[in-house]
């Protein structure tokens, strides 16, 4: 009796070891390939902040703020690209490169929503995994620099440093990964391309918003994208500046990221 005690003991403690184990590999950093392209994967730990900003969207001219209200938001942890989608990569799962601009290193745009989606579909069945796009909650999140720093104005100093905006673009995108990343190790999050998210848009959504992990609404006609581009200034690329555009909408500005849920 005693020796099975011990055995049916020593068998629980294993399988904990390896269950803690297991969950310790999900949130480390990883790198990714598909054919002969990598791709890095970053660890963002959940955290809550305050979603929105009061600075206004000067792109509608109806007087509404879709920045507001300001709302506290909670974000468990996840995955996310620590660059933007390559031209190199979606050539390799996609078969073909559709950007304006054809340069390899740099982030792929001339994309629309619906091409995104194809995109992660094709690259979940070559990696086996469950790649995504982010949500708008999340993006602003790392936008923002994630747990430590959400609350703060990091995002809005040295914005030249860590991203390509129309000042200093030359009127074109760069090769990923040249500029300062943010405090979470993540690239071009502002500036270089907008990035698709997965939310529609709504001017309202914020004030229909749930405090864990929104959605965003849940219909629409165009879809959210976010972070500034090569064409934009600062204002425009704010961690709160949204932006949006039909599905099957391209422009050689535009782009996306890939998320993992843990």
């Amino acid at each position: 009796m005693a020796n099975f005690t011990s055995k049916l003991i020593f068998t629980l403690l294993l399988g904990l070891s390896i269950s803690l184990s297991s969950t310790a590999q999900k949130k480390k950093n990883y790198t990714d390939k598909v054919s002969e392209v990598t791709f890095d994967m970053i660890y963002v730990k959940g955290g809550s902040y305050k979603m929105g900003d009061r600075k206004g969207d000067l792109v509608l001219d109806t007087g509404v703020n879709p920045s507001l209200p300001i709302h506290e938001v909670h974000i468990d942890g996840f995955f996310v690209g620590k660059v933007e989608v390559t031209q190199a990569l979606w050539e390799t799962v996609m078969g073909n490169n559709p950007s304006e601009y054809k340069m390899g290193n740099n982030p792929v745009e001339m994309v629309s929503w619906n091409d995104c989606k194809q995109f992660i579909q094709k690259l979940n069945t070559l990696t086996g995994k469950e790649y995504r796009l982010l949500t708008e909650a999340e993006w602003e999140y790392v936008a923002r620099g994630g747990k430590k720093l959400a609350q703060g104005m990091s995002s809005y100093e040295n914005i030249m440093a860590r991203a390509w905006l129309l000042p200093n673009s030359e009127d074109s995108h760069h090769e990923v990964g040249t500029k300062v990343p943010n405090e979470l190790g993540i690239y071009d999050l502002q500036g270089n391309v907008w990035e698709w998210v997965n939310d529609w848009y709504s001017e309202t959504s914020y004030k229909q918003s749930t405090e864990n992990n929104p959605q965003g609404v849940q219909n629409g006609e165009t879809k959210v994208f976010r972070g500034g581009s090569y064409l934009s200034d600062e204002f425009f690329c704010r961690p709160a500046y949204r932006n949006y555009d039909g599905i099957d909408i391209r422009q050689d500005f535009l782009g996306l990221r890939v998320a993992r849920s843990l």
